[in-house]
């Protein structure tokens, strides 16, 4: 898999990203049903994701992801 690439304030969705993987990991190795537990993470990670592009500045935005953002600030 190839290793994504988070600015300084993407930092905590990495963190949490990192989680989720491995408890993915974890779940395909073992018996251990720990789907429910992924799930939660990832709609908390979605909506961390939301709230911390929701609030950024101009200065964050990098231009090549700046057409993606446009309409977070209208």
């Amino acid at each position: 898999m190839a290793k994504k690439t988070f600015l300084d304030f993407e930092q905590p969705i990495s963190e949490l990203e990192t989680k989720i993987e491995e408890l993915r990991y974890v779940q395909n190795e073992s018996a251990v049903d720990i789907s429910a537990e992924i799930e939660q993470l990832s709609k908390k990670s979605q909506q961390l994701t939301k709230d911390i592009y929701s609030d950024l500045t101009p200065w964050q935005i990098p231009p090549c992801r700046a057409p993606l953002h446009a309409g977070l600030h209208q």
